[in-house]
């Protein structure tokens, strides 16, 4: 009986690591196992980019979860009113929203929303179902994209009206997540340094 080759031992401990890393057992290519330098290391990188994307992933959710989650855990809500046809709301989209650093301080410190300013898609504000252009017209949205931010009580804190790249917009939620919106402008706070003192 011949003992078997370095290739399929190798096929059996990737097996096997999967298991450990994964927490359920994974189709390992035995040809593909041998081309890797490192695959443990490998495999390590590939789960930790996983990881990262998934935490660079803005977690958009409903108007109505939006209000109730914000109340429970203490936090702001941030209120995307966009129209399809905006080039600037695809602009923030392409370029703020999808920075990872964007992603990461607003899954931490907000609740996010979007909502078509034109669509007829129904929503629940202030227990009266609405259309979401309707919405729009409650919270007086005039031009595209028209961020709201509100407290956790679902109050109107701040309106943001236009784009803003992912610098700026950084800056932009700090100056709301630190409350300094209340006693000085946006302009104000990032000629005091971007700490309002």
């Amino acid at each position: 009986m011949s003992m078997p080759g370095k290739p399929l031992i190798a096929a059996v401990a990737m097996a096997a690591l999967s298991v450990l890393f994964t927490g359920c057992a994974t189709t390992v290519n035995n040809d593909e196992v041998v081309r890797k330098a490192n695959p443990v290391k490998e495999m390590h990188q590939e789960l930790k980019a996983k990881e990262a994307a998934e935490k660079s992933a803005l977690k958009w959710e409903s108007y109505e979860d939006a209000l109730v989650r914000a109340r429970k855990e203490g936090k702001f809500v941030m209120v995307d009113f966009f129209a399809v046809w905006c080039k600037w709301c695809k602009k923030m989209d392409a370029d703020t929203y999808a920075d990872p650093r964007v992603a990461e301080a607003l899954n931490a410190d907000f609740v996010v929303v979007k909502v078509d300013a034109e669509s007829e898609k129904t929503v629940v504000h202030e227990m009266r179902q609405m259309s979401m252009a309707e919405l729009a017209d409650v919270y007086k949205v005039g031009s595209f994209p028209s961020i709201w931010f509100l407290d956790k009580d679902g109050h109107q804190a701040k309106l943001l009206n236009g784009y803003l790249p992912p610098d700026d917009f950084l800056k932009y939620l700090q100056y709301i997540k630190g409350g300094r919106y209340k006693d000085m402008t946006f302009e104000e706070y990032v000629a005091k340094g971007g700490d309002g003192k």
